[in-house]
Parts: structure tokens; C-alpha cells; sequence
């Protein structure tokens, strides 16, 4: 038996149809999606920043937030710091001034203790040569009057004795006053008599020593006692 096949213009069988017209509208109508997915689809189409700017000035706003936050502790920290060196530089000035003070009140009390053990040295030796001066004068005396017996042995060791003693007190300052032939000198001389002038001895000059006057570095130590040319 032979079908006879349909012609192309004939439209298919309905039962035909209705699969194709459900395949299409399948096709044009997308699956609905998950809320899932729907909430992060929603997510992502804001923008970075939220909803309330743009996602660059939010950036910039939150790094101008962190750098308001540095440079205020960077202000403190050169505020104290400018405060510790003003206490280290006052602190330096009083220090370098207490130096300067004590530096200046030791060099007066090494002045003055120099000074004073000068003083005291010049004084020692002042009265230890004071005490002196009576032995020099016996001494003077003793060769003055040993006459021919000055030439012998003992006589010439009491010279010597005179002449070392003599040196030795002139290490400290020890001088004689220069008296016989020369003018009276009322600062340094005694006169204790008188004589008449002569052609040797001119009025006012000396014409014979007493007992013998001494310098101590240049401080009269004791007067000449002398006689004085001079006419009645």
C-alpha cells in the first residue's frame, strides 16, 4: 500500500505542532535564576565605594583619614622633642655656668692659698733671720777685736763660720746696709753720736758703724746704728 506523502504547503499535524511552539517559548524565556545568585548579581552591579560615591574618593578619603591620624602623632612627637632639647639646652647653660663659677672661685683660692704660704714663708723666714741677726753681730764683734790672733787657726774658722753664715742667709734675701763713708740716710740709718766733720768724713756722711742695718728682699730689716759727721 502505498502513503501518499503531504505537499509543503500543507501545515504539519497539530499533535506536530505544539512540541516545536513549547521548545521555542522555552527557548525565548530564561530560567529564573536562584535568589542566591540574584543577591550577588545585585552585589556586584553597586559600586566599590557603596552607593553613596564614587569608589576613588572613598579611597581617597579613607587614606587622607589615615594620614590626618600620622601627622598628628608626628606633631607630638617634634612638639616633645622641641621641648627635651629646650630642657637640655637651659640645662646645658646652667651647667656650663656652675663650671664657669667653680673654675673662677678655684682659681681665687689657689691665688689666695698661694698667697698665704707665701706670706707665711716670707714670714717664717723673717723671724728665723730676726733671730739670727744677734749671733751675726757677736760674730762681727768676735773677729773685729781677735786683732793678730785672726790670722791663726781659730781665728780663721770663726771667718769662715761668719762668711758661710753670711752666704747662706743671703740665699733668702738677706742684704747689709751700706753705711761707712756715705750720706745719712734717716730711712735706713740710726744715728746714735756725733762727730766733727773731717776732710775724709764731709758733714752729714757717716763716719762709723755701730752695729750693722739688713734689707730682707728689699724690706728693712733693721736700721744701721751709726756716727754722724756733723758740727757743733
Amino acid at each position: 500500500m502505498i502513503v501518499p506523502k503531504p505537499h509543503a504547503s500543507q501545515p504539519p499535524p497539530a499533535d506536530e505542532r505544539e512540541p516545536v511552539s513549547r521548545r521555542g517559548a522555552d527557548a525565548e524565556t530564561p530560567a529564573a535564576a536562584p535568589p542566591e545568585a540574584a543577591a550577588h548579581a545585585a552585589g556586584a552591579g553597586e559600586p566599590a565605594g557603596g552607593p553613596e560615591g564614587d569608589p576613588v574618593e572613598a579611597a581617597q578619603s579613607s587614606a587622607d583619614d589615615a594620614g590626618d591620624y600620622g601627622s598628628g602623632d608626628d606633631v607630638g612627637d617634634v612638639s616633645a622633642l622641641r621641648r627635651r632639647i629646650g630642657e637640655l639646652e637651659t640645662l646645658n647653660r646652667e651647667l656650663s655656668d656652675r663650671y664657669l663659677r667653680l673654675v673662677a672661685e678655684f682659681d681665687n683660692y689657689r691665688r689666695r692659698t698661694r698667697q698665704n704660704e707665701e706670706t707665711l714663708r716670707a714670714t717664717a723666714t723673717e723671724a728665723l733671720i730676726v733671730d739670727l741677726l744677734p749671733v751675726l753681730d757677736h760674730l762681727h764683734m768676735a773677729i773685729a777685736a781677735a786683732g793678730e790672733a785672726l790670722s791663726g787657726p781659730f781665728g780663721q774658722g770663726v771667718s769662715l763660720i761668719y762668711q758661710q753664715l753670711n752666704e747662706t742667709l743671703a740665699r733668702y734675701g738677706l742684704q747689709t746696709v751700706e753705711t761707712k763713708g756715705r750720706p745719712f740716710d734717716p730711712n735706713t740709718m740710726e744715728a746714735v753720736a756725733r762727730a766733727e766733720p773731717s776732710e775724709d768724713t764731709p758733714e752729714g756722711h757717716v763716719v762709723e758703724e755701730y752695729r750693722r742695718g739688713y734689707h730682707l728682699n728689699g724690706k728693712l730689716l733693721r736700721a744701721s746704728q751709726v756716727k754722724v759727721a756733723q758740727a757743733e
